[in-house]
This record gives structure tokens, sequence and C-alpha cells, in this order.
């Protein structure tokens, strides 16, 4: 059970790196090194996936009316929004003028916000995970490995421990 809690919480980790991913994505300013901006088109492509996804997820778990309260709490917490406090990505120029010691620590500085964010959505999964019964628990757990498998590719880069790890 705890294997099975333990992936769940990594599943959810790489899931959340995702999703802030293509929020952050979706966000950046042109000329940010190696960025482009999506167009709306493409942004409302991926939240309209996102909500399919949700959704199907909701049926799924057969949500009754007592977790339907969690469930949207989960939902909210989860949601992939761009910190207000997010440094600012240098553009092409400022990047290339930037020390190895400079460029260090911009990226220090936005990994340090991405383990705030990922350690409030852990959180978020924890609490919405407790009120599930067993047989959604089970449901949610194998929603997330097909996540988990479709944007990973399996365990690439999983942990050694892990019971599908030697494939």
């Amino acid at each position: 059970m705890f294997k099975l809690r333990k992936q769940l919480l990594i599943g959810m980790t790489a899931l959340s790196f995702a999703a802030m991913g293509m929020a952050a994505h979706a966000q950046t300013d042109a000329g940010g090194p190696g960025r482009h901006v999506p167009t709306p088109e493409q942004q409302a492509k991926f939240a309209e996936k996102m909500a399919k996804r949700q959704a199907k997820l909701h049926d799924d778990l057969k949500i009754t009316s007592a977790q339907e309260t969690a469930w949207q709490t989960f939902i909210g917490k989860i949601k992939p929004v761009r910190p207000t406090d997010m440094p600012q990505r240098p553009n092409k120029e400022e990047w290339a003028k930037q020390t190895a010691p400079e460029r260090l620590d911009h990226r220090m500085e936005f990994l340090k916000h991405a383990e705030t964010r990922l350690a409030e959505r852990t959180a978020a999964v924890k609490e919405f995970y407790a009120v599930l019964t067993p047989v959604q628990q089970k449901v949610f757990d194998d929603h997330f490995k097909q996540m988990e498998q479709h944007r990973f590719g399996g365990h690439r880069g999983g942990h050694r421990d892990a019971p599908d790890a030697a494939k």
C-alpha cells in the first residue's frame, strides 16, 4: 500500500510539473531563451483537454454528493497557474550576457518556486485522496499511472525499486 501511495505522489509530482510547465509556457513572454508563446487556439485546446480529463476522472471515480466539495477544492488547488511572484525570465540577449553563476542563480530561483508549488499540489492530492474510498483510490491510482505513462513513456527515469522499472 505504501508503494502505491509513493507511486501516486511521484506521478502527481510529474503531472504537477507538466501542468506548471504548460501554464508557464503559455504565459511566457516572447523572446525568452528558446521559447515561443502558444497561440490562443493552442491554449484553448490545452484547457479543453484538461477539462475532458478532469470530467472523465470525476465520472470514473463516481464522486458522491458528499465528496463533491472535496473534488471542487482539489480541482481548484491543482489548477495550473503561473505564480505572480515568479522571477522574470530574461530575454535571449540578457541570457547570453549572464555569467554561469548568474544563470544558475536564476534557475535556482525558478526551482524554489516550482518546489513550493509542487508542495502545494502534493498537499492537495493527499487531502483529496483521503476522502476517497479504497475503490476510488484504486481508480485514482490507475488514472494517474496512465497519465504518467502517457506523459513520460512509462517509468523512464523512475525509481529503480518501482515494480515496472525493469521494463
